[in-house]
């Protein structure tokens, strides 16, 4: 009986220890920590956009749209110097943050490998851990050590748009209630300022040693303005709304100017709202500022009247002889709908002097009485031919359609200073024409490129012959036409004698309002005098000899054609003077 017991008593102690081995068991299971990879970004490309304010189109279908375009203008000497600023139009809605767990569209690779930098937290704001990425890397997986799955969590995510360098690393206390950094930049542009944000609240961690995605698209906080010269050719009707004057590139540097507010904030990183800003004191300049855009970031502290202004200081824009007399400022405002948090805007400058002017180079309406030169590209060219008696663009219109014959004025031999026939000596050979050439340098007493006027040069005081340098300048910067009744110029000596309606017509590309009439006179012959191919080119003596044998250099204009040639000295051709200045 005895051993019977201790059989009885020793099975009923392993029952007993089997039993609290299974409950045990049992209980470790139930408390297991499934195993956690995690969370792994999916960071969409960032865009510009904020709530995309437009204005309707003047003549469009109802509902239509297009971005916000703000222009100034302000003249400086001889300059209209332009600044327009558009809202750039987003390529895409997908703006807005969200907690969704959407697919991403695009990884972010805006610059390339963009850092960033990202911080978990508690639900209730408490520090976890932070770490920094590269937008270009998508493998990358964090705080794999330091959640629980199943649990809530908190994530911010924040770049400066740097390739180089880290953002600022954020501070180890409770978002909600110290959750602050203050980013110091060492420059604006978009590469080191571009500050994007991102929060993820109430993030549910993944098990089965998956990572836990965050897909919410970076939000750019602050504004960028990409500044540029824009040399584009005028557009539109002139005299009409859709007109648009074009503009040139300086032909030395141009330094401009920022003025503050470019500032470095402190920014609460529950919320990506700018608590302070402290304006910097010397934003560096733009230096040769050009068509090459360049992008620059504004932080304007969320403040309801926030301004900008660029400054471009007298001397530094150059076209031609036309350089600005004072400095030029722009200010644009977001009370104006500008420079918006969010938005991305261009502002492009566009520098444009071509107009008309008298003999001191005073702006004037087409029709003045003294308005006797079109400013185009920066050189005063006559509006009249040499020996034209009326000069007065009130009583005798240098651009008359069609041309007429008070506006063909006189013919000169190259190199000589009297004039050998006019619009009204008629067709036939001239009595005692001088065959015998004048001699090279008559004209120009300098070099093709710097021209220097000669004694026998025929044009008035001020003026002088214009270089092939100069014609081919006008050339290159205006539109070709014609007027009037044209010949095919053949050659032949027998046709084109008719009338004097025909002229080539060159319209500046930058302002289509300034334009030279050039009458169609053709030549006279270089042995007799005669008249030979009006009404089929429009052919003007430059200052320069070709070298070496009896032929001087000439600028040509046909019905839509323009080139520079030569021919004999002894021709008879017309003037057509610049301001030596």
């Amino acid at each position: 009986m005895k051993k019977m017991h201790q059989i009885i008593k020793t099975k009923l102690a392993l029952i007993v220890f089997l039993a609290i081995a299974v409950s045990c068991s049992k209980e470790k299971g139930e408390n297991t920590i499934e195993v956690n990879k995690g969370i792994k970004l999916a960071l969409t490309e960032a865009q510009f956009g904020g709530d995309n304010i437009s204005v309707a189109k003047a003549s469009a279908k109802a509902g239509a749209t297009e971005p916000l375009t703000i222009t100034k203008e302000i003249q400086s000497g001889p300059f209209s110097i332009t600044a327009e600023l558009t809202e750039n139009t987003p390529s895409n809605s997908g703006l807005k943050a969200s907690t969704g767990k959407k697919a991403a569209t695009k990884l972010l690779s805006l610059r390339g490998p963009v850092t960033y930098r990202v911080v978990a937290y508690e639900t209730d704001g408490t520090y976890i851990d932070q770490s920094v990425g590269d937008a270009s890397d998508s493998t990358q997986v964090f705080f794999g050590d330091k959640l629980i799955a199943g649990n809530k969590y908190t994530f911010v995510i924040y770049s400066l748009g740097s390739t180089t360098t880290a953002p600022p690393a954020a501070p180890t206390t409770n978002l909600y209630t110290a959750g602050q950094v203050n980013f110091a930049f060492a420059n604006y542009t978009e590469n080191g300022a571009d500050f994007m944000y991102a929060i993820e609240k109430d993030v549910t961690i993944l098990g089965n040693n998956t990572p836990t995605p965050l897909t919410t698209p970076l939000q750019h906080m602050f504004t960028r303005v990409t500044l540029l010269v824009d040399n584009s050719d005028a557009t539109g009707t002139f005299g009409t709304a859709n007109y648009v004057k074009g503009g040139y590139l300086s032909e030395v540097p141009v330094q401009a100017e920022w003025v503050s507010p470019f500032a470095n904030p402190t920014v609460d990183l529950s919320t990506g709202e700018t608590l302070s800003a402290t304006n910097a004191i010397n934003v560096p300049p733009v230096s040769n500022l050009n068509a090459t855009a360049r992008t620059f970031i504004v932080n304007q502290s969320q403040s309801t009247n926030f301004s900008i202004a660029l400054t471009i200081p007298s001397g530094q824009i150059k076209i031609g002889h036309d350089v600005n007399a004072q400095a030029v400022n722009f200010n644009f405002s977001n009370a104006g709908l500008g420079l918006k948090p969010g938005f991305s805007y261009t502002m492009k400058l566009r520098f444009n002097s071509d107009r008309f002017v008298n003999a001191s180079n005073v702006t004037r309406s087409a029709t003045a009485a003294d308005a006797r030169y079109a400013v185009i590209a920066g050189y005063r060219w006559d509006r009249y031919n040499l020996g034209v008696v009326d000069v007065n663009p009130a009583t005798n219109n240098p651009d008359a359609v069609p041309s007429v014959q008070a506006l063909y004025g006189n013919y000169y031999q190259w190199g000589r200073q009297a004039a050998v026939a006019n619009a009204y000596s008629g067709d036939g050979a001239i009595a005692g024409w001088n065959t015998t050439p004048a001699p090279d340098g008559s004209w120009n007493n300098g070099t093709a490129a710097a021209p220097v006027k000669a004694t026998l040069d025929p044009c008035g005081t001020g003026d002088r012959v214009p270089s092939q340098a100069e014609y081919t300048r006008l050339g290159t910067y205006t539109r070709h036409t014609s007027i009037g009744n044209w010949t095919t110029f053949t050659g032949n000596i027998t046709v084109g004698l008719s009338d004097f309606t025909a002229a080539h017509i060159m319209t500046s590309k930058k302002s289509s309002d300034i334009k030279l009439s050039f009458p169609a006179n053709g030549h006279r012959n270089p042995t007799t005098g005669a008249q030979l191919i009006r009404q089929s080119s429009a052919i003007y003596w430059l200052n320069t000899a070709v070298g070496g044998n009896n032929y001087a250099l000439q600028g040509r204009g046909f019905q839509s054609s323009w080139d520079t040639s030569n021919y004999l000295k002894n021709a008879g051709y017309p003037v057509r003077c610049i301001q030596d200045k």
